[in-house]
């Protein structure tokens, strides 16, 4: 086999691109348990030692499928909230983005269903604390020098407010108009919130 053209540094690259999209799919169809390293090496084109180089074992592919996907994930929700001056509303955009997110069925099987039995709770919070909840915990000390959620501390609070919308985006994968039940679910936490806030 005659070697691909470009650096190695640019071939590994692409080679570790092209097994986690592949991962992403197989991931997202069979889920982690049923998931096959054989079939994606398959549909990948590599070799099966290119595989193991890179990420060493299924468990050590779905991390980084998990943690390329939400550094992917945090651009956009940024997009949005970065468009605000006001924390608040900076906030409620992230949140609305979160719940877009949540209608991607990538996103929900892969990010708020799977992981949940193929990475520890240790190891999906330092990814988070680097992406999503790391954005939430900027915002915190505006709102609350305004008073706002009153009895919580920053940690609490981004925990709380992370496990509803995980919650709420599992349950939509069970949902039969996941639009529909989108837009109730963003109402009922916008108007969650508001009641958490206290104030004006």
């Amino acid at each position: 086999m005659s070697k691909r053209p470009g650096s190695n540094k640019e071939n590994l690259e692409e080679t570790r691109r092209t097994f986690l999209d592949v991962a992403i799919k197989e991931f997202c169809e069979h889920g982690f348990a049923q998931a096959s390293t054989s079939r994606i090496v398959e549909r990948s084109g590599m070799a099966r030692g290119s595989l193991y180089y890179h990420f060493g074992d299924k468990n050590g592919l779905f991390h980084d499928v998990y943690e390329d996907i939400m550094s992917k994930c945090i651009v956009g929700v940024s997009a949005k909230m970065d468009v605000f001056d006001d924390a608040w509303d900076a906030f409620m955009a992230g949140t609305d983005a979160f719940l877009d997110l949540c209608l991607q069925k990538e996103f929900r099987k892969i990010i708020l269903i799977e992981s949940q039995g193929a990475m520890t709770y240790e190891q999906r919070i330092a990814v988070q604390q680097k992406t999503l909840l790391a954005k939430l915990h900027n915002l915190l000390p505006d709102l609350f020098a305004r008073g706002y959620f009153p009895g919580h501390n920053a940690q609490t609070f981004s925990v709380l407010v992370y496990g509803v919308l995980g919650e709420t985006g599992r349950a939509l994968d069970f949902s039969e108009n996941i639009e529909e039940d989108r837009k109730i679910f963003g109402q009922a936490f916008k108007e969650t919130m508001k009641c958490l806030r206290t104030s004006p």
